[in-house]
């Protein structure tokens, strides 16, 4: 193991190596799957053995001996099968699996460590996956081939070529080193050379770069620092305020004015658009690690699944992919435990043993829309209803819709597995999932058959910085709801209003009963209008629920950009942040499930 760290000398590179070797671990891990599915495939061995390759040569360069180790032994084994001289079988993709989770390990050992300097390097033992290498590896190998310290493949540079390229060392210096280097394995070339006096350790790294330089495709892109992006986000949300306060100043006071500020504000959306790109991430990854997760959790409970995978192409913020990846977790876990039949029961059910769960992504209507559906025996509401009465969650006359009767699933706690597994049954998932993706002011829908599948949407907004919102006035008190949870405005009738006992105010809207929720009694606000059929409501949707919100106007449809509220009003029910509108005055944005909780419960 390693006793000490030298490879915090240089922060800069590391955190480099940090991004591109999990780079590198999620590509090799999508692509031991395909290997799984076609064993004879060399090209697709030849792609695995790349991005081994390359961190073994960047872990070389720094030091970094634990994740070299790892790496040089998956490499020789992987050099193997590429030369054909042992097969890809069960056990060696188990190998390649259980050696990318312990890469991962060592990666997170170390990115800890650059946060962290005081903390202590964990302890990963690899050596038992040492082991199985050396036995498969011990009736083909074939004496070592010749490597330099980056243990390069003879297509590719030798670090000896670059520096005779160079005239920095002699063809006999060259030999005599390398002679050195078979008698003494696992010491590196350049060492060697250094301790001789043959070279210094100056030309030594300048000769790692020229190889590291000359073994990666030229690229058009630049790697930014997070924080100096979220800075920049930050930035424009302000130049954005700072565009809507002149607008409100100066507009309808002179023509040419107008049309100044009409190009002013063309080209602020236009850099508002260009900067939340740039913290536009695709999918890709995240999709490729469900497909490893359906892997495993089929085989752990004894079930033959397929993954489907579409969309993967498409972009969403940064922020909201890194929390995504939990919600998806459960989900699919569930889809395969819960969802999915064993074999025998498909068999009699005329289905395919083998079952499916698709994992979907597209944009609609401003929003980034994620579906995952399985083909097995859907939901049981009257299971779901009598697991929710004996667990107290609804009383046994409650009148439920369908959709309000599938939401319980949702529910803390809530679980209708018969006994606890590794895999699920604490009731504690699909709680999580609604927690986290309402977080990301999101909207989780479920729509199933029984007997035939289950399909669960999440719909997520395209970053977390800007929503779309409608600004409405109560009073002399300006509110945003998000375009999301809104359904319709309309102005009722006197006649559709009415107030039935123990149920409050409701409205009559094409036939259904919607509960009307006050803003000015909730918030304390005088109203400009008492009466609904002289106001406005606004049928919005929110926690599968629908109510209608009752506003004296609707000031129009805008870009709003969000800012905290501060951690002394973190948790204010009904309130979900705060923006600056045009008229420099604060408005509250309005988090439509908190108001019907607050309201009708």
């Amino acid at each position: 193991m390693e006793t000490h760290v030298n490879f915090m000398d240089d922060i800069g590179i590391v955190k480099e190596f940090l991004v591109e070797s999990n780079d590198h671990l999620d590509d090799v891990e999508s692509r031991i799957l395909q290997l799984e599915e076609n064993p004879e495939n060399i090209d697709m061995i030849n792609s695995i053995f790349r991005p081994i390759h390359s961190m073994k040569g960047s872990a070389g360069f720094l030091g970094l001996k634990d994740i070299g180790k790892v790496s040089h032994e998956l490499e020789t084994l992987l050099d193997e099968a590429r030369k054909a001289k042992i097969k890809i079988t069960l056990e060696i993709i188990e190998i390649l699996y259980e050696g990318v989770d312990i890469l991962k390990k060592l990666r997170e050992a170390i990115a800890k460590q650059v946060d962290n300097k005081n903390t202590p390097l964990e302890v990963i033992d690899y050596h038992p996956l040492l082991s199985k290498i050396s036995i498969i590896l011990g009736h083909s190998q074939n004496p070592v081939q010749q490597t330099d310290t980056q243990g390069n493949s003879p297509k590719e540079k030798y670090l000896g070529e670059i520096l005779l390229e160079k005239g920095d060392i002699s063809k006999d210096q060259l030999e005599t080193a390398l002679q050195e280097q078979e008698q003494e394995q696992g010491k590196r070339l350049g060492e060697i050379l250094v301790e001789k006096g043959i070279t210094t350790t100056e030309k030594i790294t300048n000769a790692l770069k020229v190889q590291s330089i000359m073994g990666k495709p030229s690229s058009e892109t630049v790697k930014v620092d997070t924080q100096k992006l979220d800075n920049l986000v930050n930035l424009v949300g302000e130049l954005v305020i700072a565009n809507a306060l002149i607008s409100e100043t100066l507009g309808n006071t002179h023509n040419g004015v107008n049309k100044n500020l009409s190009h002013l504000n063309k080209i602020v959306k236009d850099v508002q658009d260009q900067v939340m790109c740039m913290r536009m991430v695709p999918l890709k990854s995240t999709f490729q690690k469900m497909a490893r997760l359906v892997r495993d959790v089929s085989a752990k409970v004894g079930k033959k699944v397929r993954l489907e995978i579409s969309g993967e192409d498409t972009e969403l913020d940064k922020t909201v992919i890194e929390e995504i990846g939990d919600p998806l977790v459960h989900i699919i876990r569930n889809s395969i435990d819960h969802g999915i039949e064993p074999q025998e029961e498909r068999i009699v059910k005329g289905k395919a043993i083998e079952g499916l769960v698709r994992l979907n992504a597209f944009h609609r209507g401003g929003n980034i829309v994620i579906e995952i559906e399985d083909d097995g025996k859907g939901l049981c509401k009257e299971k779901i209803l009598k697991k929710a009465i004996e667990k107290g969650l609804i009383e046994e006359n409650d009148p439920l819709s369908d959709q309000q009767i599938y939401n319980l699933i949702f529910a803390a706690g809530f679980s209708t597995a018969e006994k606890v597994t590794d895999v699920s049954g604490r009731g504690v998932g699909m709680d999580v999932v609604k927690k986290n993706v309402e977080r990301l002011r999101g909207k989780v829908e479920i729509s199933t058959t029984e007997g035939k599948g289950t399909k669960i949407s999440i719909k997520l907004p395209l970053t977390l910085a800007i929503i779309d919102g409608m600004i409405v006035q109560v009073g002399t008190e300006k509110y945003i709801v998000p375009m999301l949870s809104i359904e319709e405005s309309i102005r009722p009738k006197q006649e559709d209003v009415s107030t039935v006992q123990k149920r409050g105010e409701l409205i009559n809207v094409r036939g259904k009963l919607l509960p009307i929720v006050r803003l000015h009694n909730l918030y304390n606000v005088k109203p400009r209008k008492i009466n609904p059929w002289e106001a406005l409501i606004m049928i919005v949707e929110g926690e599968g629920r629908r109510c209608g919100i009752l506003v004296d106007d609707l000031l129009g449809q805008q870009q709003i950009v969000i800012k905290s509220l501060g951690e002394q009003f973190g948790n204010i029910r009904g309130i979900s942040g705060s923006a600056i509108l045009g008229d420099g005055h604060i408005g509250l944005i309005l988090d439509v499930g908190g108001i019907m909780s607050m309201a009708l419960n």
